[in-house]
């Protein structure tokens, strides 16, 4: 009899671990729980009509002056990185970064971001290159 029982048990450890695997898979492809309206979240047609509205929003944004443009540069360290590349060095000295924001508008923001490697002399440099250069939108997160 006890052969019985362990087999019993074996075969309902099985199945819970098979029920367990179709449910992760299932709530992983978002048919079941929170996703693509299936579930218990939104419906279908709401998240179409999110979609349908991206394309008009990304239309606003390309239409934004450059005033509304927000310029992010990142000081490391006696570095400054500006669209992926990196300022502040021989090859491209600070004089190119403001070279590369010569024809932004005077007054767009100016973001910039100060991560704690950065050095209070490369911030100041870069404050007062860029307000030499008539840019008086000029913020820094320190």
């Amino acid at each position: 009899m006890e052969k019985k029982k362990k087999s019993k048990v074996g075969g309902t450890v099985g199945a819970v671990a098979v029920v367990a695997v179709v449910l992760g898979v299932l709530f992983g492809t978002g048919k079941l729980g929170f996703g693509s309206g299936l579930g218990l979240g939104g419906s279908a047609p709401e998240a179409e009509k999110t979609a349908a509205e991206t394309p008009a929003d990304t239309q606003e944004r390309s239409g934004e002056s450059e005033t509304d443009k927000v310029f992010e540069i990142r000081v490391q360290g006696r570095e400054y990185n500006y669209e992926n590349v990196t300022y502040g060095g021989a090859e491209h000295p600070l004089d190119d970064l403001i070279a590369a924001l010569a024809d932004a508008d005077k007054d767009a923001r100016i973001q910039l971001i100060v991560e704690d490697s950065a050095t209070k002399n490369a911030v100041d440099d870069l404050k007062a290159a860029l307000t030499a250069a008539g840019f008086t939108n000029v913020h820094s997160e320190d």
